[in-house]
C-alpha cells in the first residue's frame, strides 16, 4: 500500500502543472500564425529585393544612353559689365541714326559669337545663337511678310517681357515672304564648335498671337515656317527647333496636315524637334506625340510631368526641359536626378536631351551662365 501511495503521490505531482503551460515540442495555434506572417513578410521582401535588382539591370543597360545638353532658345543679351552694354548702346544709337544698320549688325554678331562661346564654355551639347537679333518672338517673323503690319506691345505670355502685335488684315492670301533666320544661321555656324539648333516659333503660336482671321493666319505662316525649315536643312542644320507654346490639344485637328508639311520640308538626316512650354502639358501629352517630328519636348517645371510620361508609351525621344529657366535658383542633384529616372525606366531610345525649360533672356546673365553649367554638371551625374 505504500508503495502504491508513493506512486500516486508521484503521478499526481506529475500534473500538477500551471494552467498556462504548454509542451514545449509543439507550437501552439498563435505562434503557427505568427511564422505564417513571417514567412509571408520574408517572401514579400525577397520579391521587392528581386523587383530592385531588375530595375538596377535595366538601368544599367542603358550605359550607353547618351545624355545630351541643349539650350532651350534665347540667351541674355546684355551683362554687367560695360563691355556687355554694347548692344543695347549701339541699338539705341541706330533708331537715332549715329550708326549704320551695317555698323549695327557688326554689334550683333559680336554678341551672336559672344553667346555661343558662354554656352560651349559652360558645356551644352547642343547650342543656339542666342536669338541675339530677334526683337520678339512674334514679330521677328512676321515682318518678313508682305503686307503684315506690326502693331504695339503685347505681354508674351505670362512673363515680363512683351511682343509688337503683328497685324493680318489686309495681307494678301499669297504673300511675299522673306527668309527669316538663313543669315544669322550662317554667320553662327561660321563660329560653333558644337551642334547648332536654329529655333523658330511655331505657325499655331505666331496665328494665335496675330490680330486678325486666326485660318488665314495659320496658312501664311505655316508656309512661312515650311520655307524656313527647308532653307535651314539645306544649309546644313542637325537640329531644327519649332516653339509652339500656344498649341493645346484641341488645335491639332486643324494644324496637322501643316506640321505634316513642315515635317516634309527638311531633309532626312536634319532632326525636327518640337518643344511646348509656359504651362503644364500633363493633359497633351499624348496627343501631342502624334505630331510629326523625330523629337518632342517639353517645360517640366509648372507639374510633375514625369508621372504622366511613365504612364503612357513614350513614342518619340525626348527634351526634358526640366531646368527652371525663369528663375535665379539653382537646382541640386536631388532636385533633378530622381525625375529623370523615373523616365529612364520606361524610356526605349538610345538619347535624351536634358536643358532649361525655356529660353534664358529672363535671367541675369550670370544666372543664365550657372544654370547652364548646372545643366552639364547634373546630366553628367545621371549618365554615371
Amino acid at each position: 500500500m505504500r508503495k502504491n501511495k508513493k506512486t500516486d503521490n508521484r503521478r499526481s505531482k506529475r500534473v500538477s502543472k500551471p494552467d498556462n503551460w504548454k509542451r514545449p515540442t509543439k507550437k501552439s495555434k498563435n505562434t503557427i500564425k505568427k511564422l505564417k506572417k513571417v514567412r509571408k513578410e520574408t517572401r514579400k521582401y525577397r520579391k521587392a529585393k528581386e523587383n530592385r535588382v531588375k530595375s538596377d539591370l535595366s538601368y544599367a543597360r542603358k550605359s550607353s544612353l547618351k545624355v545630351l545638353t541643349s539650350s532651350q532658345g534665347s540667351y541674355p543679351k546684355i551683362g554687367d559689365s560695360p563691355e556687355l552694354q554694347n548692344l543695347r548702346r549701339a541699338y539705341a544709337r541706330k533708331e537715332v541714326g549715329d550708326i549704320t544698320n551695317e555698323e549695327f549688325r557688326k554689334v550683333e554678331q559680336d554678341f551672336i559669337r559672344l553667346a555661343i562661346e558662354e554656352q560651349e564654355k559652360a558645356g551644352i551639347d547642343i547650342v543656339t545663337d542666342g536669338m541675339i537679333s530677334w526683337y520678339d518672338q512674334i514679330s521677328h517673323f512676321a515682318k518678313n511678310i508682305e503686307g503684315i503690319k506690326i502693331n504695339g506691345l503685347l505681354r508674351f505670355f505670362d512673363t515680363n517681357t512683351y511682343f509688337r502685335q503683328p497685324i493680318i488684315n489686309g495681307t494678301p492670301e499669297s504673300p511675299q515672304m522673306y527668309p527669316v533666320l538663313l543669315e544669322d544661321f550662317k554667320f553662327a555656324k561660321s563660329v560653333a564648335k558644337r551642334l547648332l539648333k536654329p529655333v523658330v516659333t511655331g505657325p499655331v503660336t505666331l496665328a494665335k498671337l496675330t490680330k486678325g482671321e486666326f485660318k488665314k493666319a495659320l496658312d501664311i505662316y505655316a508656309k512661312l515656317i515650311e520655307n524656313e525649315v527647308r532653307i535651314l536643312s539645306e544649309e546644313g542644320a542637325e537640329y531644327i527647333q519649332v516653339d509652339e507654346p500656344a498649341l493645346t490639344a484641341s488645335d491639332l485637328d486643324l494644324s496637322y496636315e501643316y506640321y505634316k508639311r513642315i515635317f516634309s520640308a527638311k531633309k532626312a538626316e536634319t532632326k525636327l524637334i518640337y518643344y511646348f512650354y509656359f504651362r503644364d502639358f500633363s493633359k497633351d501629352f499624348k496627343p501631342f506625340q502624334e505630331i510629326p517630328c523625330d523629337i518632342i519636348g517639353f517645360d517640366m517645371t509648372y507639374s510633375n510631368l514625369e508621372d504622366t510620361m511613365v504612364k503612357h508609351k513614350i513614342k518619340k525621344p525626348l527634351v526634358l526641359g526640366i531646368f527652371d529657366g525663369r528663375t535665379t535658383y539653382i537646382e541640386k542633384p536631388n532636385d533633378i536626378i530622381p525625375r529623370v529616372r523615373k523616365i529612364l525606366k520606361a524610356y526605349p531610345y538610345d538619347f535624351i536631351i536634358i536643358g532649361p525649360s525655356c529660353g534664358l533672356e529672363y535671367l541675369p546673365r550670370k544666372f543664365a551662365n550657372l544654370k547652364l553649367r548646372a545643366v552639364v554638371r547634373i546630366s553628367k551625374m545621371i549618365k554615371s
